[in-house]
């Protein structure tokens, strides 16, 4: 889009629509963290921040670089969308899930966080919400170059090198980061650390050769290792000390061309997209474990602008192709090469007004293996009076099968091909309004979610003596409330906060319903920020209430529930301007030393301590 200042891009919203739409105008909720706020955190990468977003939970098996789930309202960690620039990160070489650990913050310019049904408008993976990542540069900055350094507790040293070039014709960031860390010891026991390495380089830019033409376009490549502990099936179900590690390539690439046509009342953009990653885990095996995803997307999409109204069509085709290498025992060969392909097309039409802006869309995927599906939205915003508005949404969203629950993971678990997608109808209803001169925000939301259909992926196959996947007939609930708080205080500072509650059941045959695991009933946080003079200084506070989890002790034992224990987390980030281009930064994390754990013990790392310096020419 074409908006150049600050403020317009900061209000707007590239997600919540298949065209720009300001943030105010839209019926669902969402959360925007800045370039300034990512700066400010001295964030290692984007799942720290997240932390902080309501209605998000992170579940990150341990040390740094460790795999970092994140459920949106309760939903699986798989009916989140994550997109890098417009492209589709989920990774379908690991159940369609986006390992945050991967994400590096360094590079980031702008994160969209869409809350809510988005199937009608981005497909499968969004049943629950969107994450969109945005590295493009997103004003006319004038060109430059920027170098920030990290070091600290955990032999730790981030680099992070950016070079920005902008004109009226082209606008293009070349980013390069690297993390290196030997981490942290997960196990209850032992002593040995898990160290993480991320090499991360990144590409996006945008070529205008005509004020009716324009050419978006990215390419991000990572390349990381983590080591990992194995679990002790024997006497404990627990993780003990290994020499396992994950190596790990990801590509994203994609290129799209716009053109807007009947001075502005019609856009066509032509797209093509590819994600491709290979994880390769080695473990005492003498033949590694390797898991290949590629997706290719081919998108042409149509906007028409008349008035208060805005019309869009899409249509989509693709394809994606997974591939499995492992050890071939007498019991089993777990190499596989398997694909699948959907064509898919999606309409939403828009009335934005004053006092209501209204949308509709609708979605229709024909699957090439399962049964196709059918996702709608509708969504309203009903401003009633400059400070105060009314917003809603409701809408039908669903979830693919993934090719791991419908061929089976080496010869761990047994797939299911004849699965059908989950579906999910799910509501909200919240308030915004401005307060105190618009020095203040408050934004209040109820939502409700109901899906069937879900596919459980722990059903015991007694014949085989493995776990399988089944889609269940009951239904899973979860429904819940969030609370957002802004206020600038005075020139020099400023305060967020933000409240969740949550309560996500599945029905159960003996209880009646069981809590959903890795889904904490309460969290919040609350963070400051103060400018003065040559120094800013971050103070955030997140509290993350009890919450169960899955224990799988050793056979004969059946699995059981646990309960994770509250913990709150108090981080620390500072920034101090030794001269006009060169600042030094430090940042503590943990600083009350807590010891807790996300995942069912895996030890989170303690107290820690970063400093470094940035400098920009």
């Amino acid at each position: 889009y074409a908006a150049g200042a600050d403020d317009a891009v900061e209000n707007i919203t590239v997600t919540a629509s298949r065209t720009p739409l300001g943030l105010l105008e839209s019926g669902s909720s969402i959360t925007v963290i800045s370039r300034d706020q990512l700066a400010q955190r001295n964030a290692l990468n984007l799942a720290e921040l997240l932390r902080e977003v309501p209605g998000i939970a992170v579940s990150q098996q341990g040390a740094i670089g460790s795999i970092a789930q994140v459920r949106i309202r309760g939903a699986e960690a798989n009916q989140v969308l994550v997109l890098i620039d417009g492209i589709e990160a989920n990774d379908i070489a690991q159940g369609s899930e986006f390992n945050f650990a991967s994400l590096l913050a360094g590079d980031i310019e702008r994160v969209e966080i869409v809350r809510g049904p988005q199937s009608a408008l981005w497909g499968s993976d969004a049943l629950s919400g969107v994450i969109n990542v945005i590295t493009r540069p997103q004003n006319d900055a004038i060109s430059g170059m920027g170098l920030t350094l990290q070091s600290g507790s955990f032999d730790t040293f981030g680099a992070t090198f950016s070079a920005q070039h902008s004109n009226d014709v082209n606008r293009i960031r070349l980013s390069i980061n690297r993390l290196h860390t030997n981490g942290t010891n997960i196990a209850r026991q032992g002593s040995e650390d898990d160290g993480y390495e991320n090499s991360t380089v990144n590409v996006a830019g945008t070529f205008r050769p005509s004020d009716v033409m324009a050419v978006n376009y990215s390419m991000r490549h990572v390349d990381l290792t983590s080591e990992f502990d194995e679990i002790d099936v024997v006497t404990t179900g627990l993780p003990v000390d290994a020499d396992n590690e994950t190596n790990t390539e990801q590509l994203y690439g994609g290129i799209s061309v716009a053109f807007s046509l009947l001075d502005g009342s019609l856009d066509q953009i032509f797209s093509i997209a590819r994600t491709e990653t290979e994880n390769i885990n080695r473990t005492a095996s003498p033949v590694p474990d390797t898991s290949r995803g590629i997706k290719d997307k081919l998108e042409y999409q149509t906007n028409y602008y008349h008035g208060h109204h805005v019309a869009s069509v899409v249509f989509e085709a693709e394809a994606e192709d997974y591939r499995q290498r492992g050890q071939v025992y007498a019991w089993g060969d777990p190499n596989k090469n398997l694909d699948t392909r959907t064509r898919s097309v999606a309409v939403e039409y828009r009335y934005d007004s004053d006092p209501i802006d209204f949308s509709l869309s609708t979605r229709h995927d024909n699957n090439a293996d399962f049964d196709s599906a059918n996702s709608w939205r509708a969504t309203l915003a009903w401003h009633l009076d400059d400070a105060t508005s009314l917003y809603s949404s409701v809408g039908e969203s669903i979830k693919n099968p993934t090719f791991t629950e419908r061929y089976g993971f080496f010869e761990t678990f047994l797939g299911n091909p004849g699965l059908e997608p989950e579906e999910s109808l799910s509501w909200e209803l919240g308030i915004r309004r401005s307060l105190y001169q618009d020095r203040a925000s408050l934004a209040a939301s109820w939502y409700h979610a109901d899906l069937t259909n879900e596919i459980n992926g722990f059903v015991f196959e007694p014949i085989s003596g493995k776990f399988t996947a089944e889609n269940t007939d009951g239904k899973s609930k979860r429904q819940g409330a969030e609370l957002q708080f802004a206020l600038e205080v005075n020139d020099w500072m400023s305060v967020t906060a933000a409240y969740s509650y949550l309560d996500a059941t599945e029905d159960d045959a003996v209880t009646g319903s069981v809590d959903e695991v890795r889904r904490p009933t309460n969290s919040a946080s609350v963070s400051a920020a103060f400018a003065f003079p040559k120094t800013n200084i971050s103070l955030a506070v997140i509290y993350t209430g009890e919450q169960k989890d899955d224990y799988f002790p050793p056979w004969p034992s059946p699995p059981e529930l646990v309960e994770l224990d509250s913990f709150t987390l108090v981080n620390l980030s500072a920034r101090y301007q030794v001269a006009r281009n060169l600042e030094l930064t430090l940042r503590l994390a943990n600083l009350l030393d807590q010891s807790y754990e996300e995942v069912f013990g895996f030890a989170a790392p303690r107290r820690s301590a970063q400093v470094g310096l940035a400098v920009s020419f």
